[in-house]
C-alpha cells in the first residue's frame, strides 16, 4: 500500500447515493519508495564537488556539519539557498554530543538561514545523546546502520520506530557502494533508505577521512534514480521525516458539488517545526479541467485515471477544487488504510521533483526580457532565499516564497498566471515550450520550458 485513504461516503437505507474519495500519497508525488542521502562533518568536499553533483541531477542531501570544524559556512549557506539541508553533527564531535543538542543548533542556525530551520542531527560516533534533548531541538536523529540492532536498515512507511534512532547504512570502504541496489529494495518494500557518506575518494575532505566513497558511485546512484524518479522520492533526511509525520497526523475532509472544498488539517505543530512541508494528494474528480487554489494561491494540478492530483500545505487554508464534473457532495469522513497496493500517477505538483531542473534554462531578468542562455538550476532572488526555476517536467516552481505575489508573463508580456506563494516548494505554471518570465516580490527571471 502507498498512499493513506479517505473513504467519504452516504447512505440512505440500502441505497448509496454518491461516493468520492481522497488520498494523501504515502510518499510525494506517489512513489513507491524514498531515500536520503547524508554527508557528515562539514568536508570541504561537500561544498565543492558533493552539493554540485546532486544538484546535476536535481536532487537534494542532507549536510552534517561539526561547528567547531570551521565548515565553510559560505559554502554551506549558498547550498541551503539552493535546497540542500544543512543539519547538526554537534559542536566537538566527541564521544558523545550530551549537553551539545541545543547549542550546536543555536550554532548554526547564526550561521546558516533555510526555511525549515535546523531540524536534522547525525550523531558523532553515531551514540545516542539524551534522548529528550534530541526531541526537544530536532524532528529526527540519525545513528548508523548496524549501531543498535533493533532498527533495521530499511525503514518502513511509517519512518523509524524511534524518530532519535533513524538508521542510515554506511558507504564507502567500510560499508557499501551500492545506491542502486539499496534504493531498488526500498521501492520494492515501499520503504525509506538513507545513505551516511564522509569524505569521497581523491577529493579535499578536511576532518571527514572515514570511509572515503567512490564519487562516481553515488553519481551511478542519482543517475538511476532520475531513471525511475516515478517510483523512487530522492529527498532530505528532515524532509522526508516532516512528510511522514504530517502525513500520519493529517485529516482530510472533502465537501461540495461540482466545487469541491477540501480542509488539509494538522495538530502537530510544536516549538522545533510547523510541519508545512507540502503533501501530496488527489481527489475523486469526473471532470476534464479543474483549477485547483489553495487560499490565495493557485496550485498546479493534475488529472489522470479519475483523480485530480497536486501538492498542499497542511493548515494553509481551505483547498478548492472548481472546474467540470467536481462530482457529488460528501457529508462526512472516515480515514481508512486502503487495500490495494497499486502505484497510482505521480502528483503533478510533487515538492521532490520540483527541484530537477537540469533540462531548462533560466536567466534574472525583468518580465518582457526573455533569454536562451542555459543556466544554473536555481537562483536566489532576495534575502529570504526565494528561489524560481523550471523542473524537468516543465513546470514553473517557486522555493520558499510564502506569502508573496508571483506572477507568470508568457514571451508577449501578457500575464498567464498570478498566485500567492504557500509552501516551502510550489508548482505555478505549465503551458507550451517558449519563454516565460516569473516574477516574484521585486525580482523576475526568464526561463525556458523546452
Amino acid at each position: 500500500m502507498n498512499y493513506k485513504y479517505l473513504s467519504i461516503a452516504l447512505a440512505l437505507g440500502s441505497t448509496m447515493v454518491w461516493a468520492q474519495t481522497a488520498e494523501i500519497g504515502t510518499w510525494a508525488g506517489f512513489r513507491k519508495g524514498a531515500a536520503s542521502f547524508t554527508f557528515d562533518d562539514g568536508a570541504p568536499s561537500h561544498v565543492s564537488d558533493g552539493g554540485p553533483l546532486f544538484d546535476k541531477y536535481g536532487y537534494k542531501a542532507t549536510f552534517n556539519v561539526v561547528v567547531n570544524w570551521n565548515p565553510d559556512w559560505s559554502g554551506f549557506g549558498n547550498m541551503a539557498k539552493n535546497g540542500h539541508e544543512i543539519a547538526s553533527h554537534s559542536n566537538t564531535h566527541g564521544q558523545n554530543m550530551s549537553g551539545e543538542e541545543a547549542s550546536s543548533k543555536k550554532s548554526i542556525e547564526g550561521k546558516i538561514q533555510q526555511k525549515y530551520g535546523i531540524i536534522t542531527v547525525a550523531y558523532p560516533n553515531c551514540n545516542v545523546p539524551n534522548k529528550d534533548a534530541v526531541k526537544q531541538n530536532y524532528v529526527i536523529g540519525r545513528i548508523c546502520n548496524g549501531s543498535w540492532q533493533s532498527q533495521p536498515d530499511m525503514m518502513g512507511k511509517d519512518g523509524p520506530s524511534d524518530w532519535t534512532m533513524a538508521s542510515a547504512i554506511m558507504t564507502g570502504s567500510t560499508g557499501t557502494n551500492d545506491f542502486k541496489g539499496n534504493m531498488q529494495k526500498a521501492v520494492q518494500q515501499g520503504g525509506w533508505i538513507a545513505f551516511l557518506t564522509h569524505g569521497f575518494e581523491g577529493k579535499n575532505n578536511g576532518s571527514a577521512t572515514y570511509s572515503p566513497t567512490p564519487i562516481g558511485s553515488i553519481e551511478d546512484g542519482l543517475k538511476w534514480a532520475q531513471q525511475n524518479d516515478k517510483d523512487i522520492w530522492v529527498a532530505p533526511m528532515g524532509h522526508v521525516a516532516m512528510y511522514i509525520k504530517e502525513r500520519k497526523a493529517a485529516k482530510v475532509e472533502a465537501s461540495g458539488s461540482g466545487t469541491i472544498t477540501v480542509k488539509l488539517t494538522h495538530n502537530i505543530k510544536d516549538n522545533v517545526s510547523d510541519y508545512d512541508y507540502p503533501l501530496s494528494l488527489r481527489v475523486k474528480y469526473d471532470g476534464s479541467k479543474a483549477e485547483v487554489k489553495q487560499g490565495d494561491a493557485k496550485l498546479e494540478s493534475k488529472i489522470d485515471g479519475g483523480y485530480v492530483y497536486f501538492d498542499a500545505v497542511p493548515n494553509a487554508g481551505d483547498i478548492v477544487i472548481s472546474g467540470e464534473g467536481g462530482g457529488p457532495a460528501p457529508t462526512s469522513s472516515s480515514a481508512t488504510e486502503p487495500t490495494s497496493s497499486a502505484n497510482p500517477t505521480s502528483s503533478a505538483t510533487d515538492a521532490s521533483s520540483s527541484s530537477r531542473s537540469h533540462h531548462h534554462s533560466s536567466s534574472s531578468t525583468e518580465p518582457g526580457l526573455s533569454s536562451s542562455t542555459d543556466a544554473l538550476p536555481m537562483h536566489t532572488i532576495d534575502a529570504s532565499h526565494v528561489a524560481a526555476y523550471v523542473d524537468n517536467n516543465g513546470y514553473i516552481t517557486v522555493q520558499n516564497a510564502q506569502g508573496m505575489s508571483i506572477t507568470v508573463f508568457n514571451s508577449l508580456g501578457s500575464v498567464v498566471r498570478t498566485t500567492k506563494g504557500i509552501g516551502c516548494l510550489q508548482r505555478v505554471y505549465t503551458g507550451a515550450k517558449g519563454m516565460y518570465v516569473v516574477k516574484v516580490g521585486n525580482r523576475a527571471w526568464s526561463m525556458n520550458i523546452k
